[in-house]
């Protein structure tokens, strides 16, 4: 701890005034015959008396923050509240399923009259014809109250296919008429409607009358009879690409 060292006018009195005690013990110490123990407690005395008493320290206090005179600003207005979005997943696009192919229970032979048919075009050549009977009603020799011919054999392949028409990129349906005889066998084979090709027109009517045999048509007796039969074949090709 400092002292500042100033002596204040009262403190300067009492040290004079010690000093004068001290003298005057000093001088009665002589003429005591120097007591020493006198002397010393006198100069004890003396320098107890003569130092200061040290200052009182004050601990400065740091002044209070003046506020500041410049406006505060004004508080903000409440946010808006905040919402997670809903995180959904899409359903998932599932593939169309192709329906299951149905096997046949025995291969075919490849004489069905239906090989080749089809009502829409496919890849590549191909062949394919559709027939109904018809019969004479009422009485005679037509087929009233008997049966209809039916198909037992022969078709129209897709290797059929004229040579001349398919360079010609050519391909239609022929709808054609012939006899069924009591025999099975087809005779007088006629186009009732074109192609717009002559050689398809043509191929149909040969094919027919050479590889198709049918069970002919009865009578009410069950006698066999010839009958009228219609045939539409068509014939289609590839697009070239």
């Amino acid at each position: 701890m400092a002292y500042s060292g100033q002596v204040s006018r009262p403190q300067k009195l009492l040290s004079g005034g010690a000093a004068l005690v001290a003298a005057l013990a000093i001088g009665f110490g002589f003429a005591r015959g120097l007591d020493l123990d006198v002397v010393r407690r006198a100069r004890e005395a003396i320098t107890a008396i003569a130092l200061p008493a040290p200052p009182v320290t004050r601990e400065k206090v740091a002044p209070a923050p003046v506020p500041s005179e410049r406006a505060t600003g004004k508080a903000s207005a409440a946010n808006r509240q905040a919402k997670a979005a809903t995180v959904v997943v899409p359903p998932p696009k599932l593939p169309p399923l192709s329906p299951p192919v149905v096997a046949a229970p025995q291969p075919g032979v490849g004489n069905a009259p239906s090989a080749g048919a089809t009502p829409d075009p496919g890849p590549g050549s191909g062949a394919g014809g559709r027939g109904d009977g018809t019969g004479a009603g009422g009485s005679g020799s037509g087929t009233g109250g008997g049966t209809r011919a039916v198909w037992r054999s022969g078709t129209i392949r897709d290797r059929d296919y004229p040579r001349e028409a398919s360079h010609a990129r050519a391909g239609g349906e022929v709808e054609v008429r012939f006899t069924i005889e009591v025999n099975g066998r087809v005779t007088g084979c006629r186009v009732t409607r074109s192609s717009g090709n002559a050689a398809l027109d043509r191929t149909t009517c040969d094919l027919i009358e050479a590889r198709f045999r049918f069970k002919p048509a009865t009578n009410a007796a069950g006698e066999p009879v010839a009958s009228p039969y219609g045939w539409r074949q068509r014939w289609w090709l590839e697009p070239r690409r």
